[in-house]
């Protein structure tokens, strides 16, 4: 039986990585990395106020080319984080992961100072309740709120927990919910997803 391949990790365009809503006052301004493909100037002004840093994807396998905030997120300016796959994995989406976490750590914020990574071990994927090949197992794409981090659980108990005790230490002073989200991995979505924040009346 295949592995489950690990749709939605990153964007093969530019764009916003969903700031984390955490510790910082907006998201952090980045030099942009590969300039293979041009950019219309402008798409990174909204964003960053810069250039933004620049991820590859997986081109033609899902409808955006993979989903960045389901693999790669700032948790503050000059602070991302990157949800690993298993040392095993060797899919496309694990391939792709590892550039996020190589470009990550090796980029500078607009100040030119090192972008500090951490990384959170996502699940293995023939723990988790699902079989779906399409499914996405994504702690990273949390969705931060007034005193919670919103995740998921799998079913893979250990990645499961390590995952609730490493957004609690990221996230001091909120309460790290796990959801079961199967039925959004199943769409090749996640929490972080289907949330937009709403402005104050």
């Amino acid at each position: 039986m295949p592995r489950p391949r690990r749709a939605g990790q990153s964007r093969g365009r530019p764009g916003c990585s969903g700031g984390s809503g955490g510790r910082s006052r907006g998201p952090p301004a980045h030099r942009r990395l590969n300039t293979a493909r041009p950019v219309r100037r402008g798409t990174s002004t909204p964003c960053t106020g810069g250039f933004p840093i620049w991820f590859n994807g997986v081109t033609g396998r899902d409808i955006t080319d993979d989903h960045v905030d389901a693999t790669s997120r700032f948790l503050a300016a000059g602070d991302g984080l990157v949800q690993m796959p298993l040392a095993t994995d060797t899919d496309a989406w694990s391939k792709d992961a590892r550039q996020q976490y190589q470009i990550l750590s090796t980029s500078t914020d607009a100040d030119g100072t090192p972008i500090a990574v951490t990384e959170l071990q996502g699940p293995d994927y023939s723990r988790i309740r699902s079989s779906d090949f399409n499914f996405v197992a994504a702690y990273a794409n949390y969705y931060v709120c007034n005193g919670a981090v919103i995740s998921a659980q799998f079913g893979d108990t250990r990645a499961d927990a390590g995952a609730k005790a490493a957004l609690q230490r990221l996230f001091p002073g909120r309460t790290v919910e796990q959801l079961d989200t199967d039925s959004l991995g199943a769409g090749g979505g996640g929490i972080h997803c289907v949330t937009q924040q709403q402005p104050r009346p």
